[in-house]
């Protein structure tokens, strides 16, 4: 009979993505080093980790940096170096024929003239909004206007979450659908923005080696690392996990960045927990990345409301990353679809048929390289049950000593700079404890 193997650490991680690794990153900055990070898979770095193909390179889609926190800046730039790039966005949306740049709703000059007038007086008789909207699809309405709703909002994002809008709520919504002032919506029917608007108007992104790059950076700080250690079982009050079902980890305080219902489902006991997490949803997506033999124009990213289209978004790889094709006179795509279509050569037609309609291929183009990839839990769904769920899980969880951290960690809508925030304010609080 083989004896299991018994580990103690004061800390224990769950998950070596970005938000993992910047918890350890900033606890061994904080001088606490009695820590033990598992990692299911044979590799770190979650979907930030950049897979390497056949001389391409390329991320789970669109991983960008979007650095709006001091914190964020400071730690990625201290991280990368000069390994590091600045760029402005390129995008629009595909409407109806209409090349309109993005953000949509502060780009009304570019739309056909009558939906123009159409969406310009209905901002003028907007009422203010109220305290609360009742969800999603009336914040929208009163926002923008109904003509716009239908134009884009409805459109695109009824792809993207595979549901009607009345069943989200509005509480993901902040930086990510930019909201201006209505006079600014206005006077884009007349004038081009003097400037990008939105939270992306620029980002970062390593000149060589992907997002990797900065996943790499982080765990070269690391030490306490385990990669093909997934935990299959946890027990709170007894601060104890089960790696494989056949090595015990006892712990004090426990860092969770898996997604919370999976995290909910490892405990022992807690069937009310359970009960409460399976009313927790995500709307899956899969990445499709095509390489042509051909230089397009560059561009960041476009979006396709039109549900003709089996994708919602398409970037291009190496518009920021020139370095992840590995000759010229190659564009390297990431399309996204929402939900998980079979990986078949049928879907594949379809996308390249896609791709020829809107002028982003054409038919004598040559496929050098293709691959897929899914995001289970891409988009976590913001509707009433997440609103009542979530709060009482992570309150629970905590008075465990089990704290919960990043996108799928706390089950929300973020980015890479938030994740790095809130995985150095644990930190800072874990030293504490």
């Amino acid at each position: 009979m083989v004896t299991p193997k018994i580990t103690h650490t004061r800390t224990l991680i769950l998950g070596g993505g970005i938000t993992g690794l910047a918890t350890a990153y900033a606890l061994e900055e904080l001088g606490c080093r009695d820590y033990l990070l598992l990692e299911a898979k044979d590799h770190l770095g979650g979907l930030c980790a950049t897979t390497y193909v056949n001389g391409y390179h390329f991320d789970y889609g669109g991983h960008l940096l979007h650095l709006h926190s001091q914190l964020g800046k400071t730690l990625v730039k201290k991280l990368l170096g000069k390994n590091l790039a600045q760029h402005t966005r390129h995008a629009w949306v595909y409407s109806n024929g209409m090349h309109v740049p993005y953000p949509f709703q502060t780009n009304l000059w570019a739309l056909h003239p009558e939906l123009r007038a159409l969406c310009v007086e209905e901002l003028k008789q907007l009422q203010n909004m109220p305290a609360a909207p009742e969800h999603f699809e009336d914040w929208c309405i009163r926002s923008f206007g109904y003509a716009l709703y239908e134009a884009f909002f409805r459109p695109y994002n009824e792809k993207l979450w595979g549901r009607p809008l009345r069943e989200l709520t509005c509480e993901w919504c902040g930086p990510f659908v930019p909201a201006p002032q209505r006079g600014e919506m206005l006077q884009s029917a007349t004038q081009k923005p003097a400037a990008p608007q939105g939270y992306n108007a620029t980002f970062y992104y390593p000149r060589h080696g992907g997002c990797g790059a900065l996943v790499e950076a982080l765990a070269a700080h690391v030490k306490n690392t385990r990669t093909n250690a997934p935990v299959t079982r946890l027990n709170l009050a007894a601060k104890t996990a089960w790696i494989n079902d056949r090595e015990t980890v006892t712990f004090e305080q426990l860092v969770s960045t898996i997604p919370l219902p999976q995290l909910v489902n490892l405990l022992q006991g807690h069937d009310e927990l359970k009960r409460a997490a399976l009313q927790l949803e995500a709307q899956p997506i899969t990445v499709y990345h095509l390489a042509i033999a051909r230089e397009v124009p560059h561009f960041s990213w476009i979006y396709f409301p039109d549900a003709a289209q089996p994708f919602y978004r398409v970037g291009m790889q190496n518009s920021f990353d020139p370095g992840s094709v590995p000759e010229k006179d190659t564009s390297l795509f990431y399309i996204e679809l929402p939900g998980l279509p079979p990986h078949t050569p049928e879907t594949e037609e379809k996308i390249w048929n896609g791709l020829h309609q809107k002028g982003l291929v054409d038919s004598d183009d040559v496929k050098l390289f293709s691959a897929w990839q899914t995001l289970p839990y891409a988009y976590v769904i913001f509707n009433q049950a997440r609103s009542q769920v979530v709060p009482a899980l992570l309150a629970a969880l905590e008075k465990e000593n089990c704290f919960c951290v990043g996108r799928y960690g706390r089950w929300e809508y973020s980015f890479i700079d938030k994740s790095l925030t809130q995985a150095w304010d644990l930190a800072g609080k874990l030293t504490t404890l």
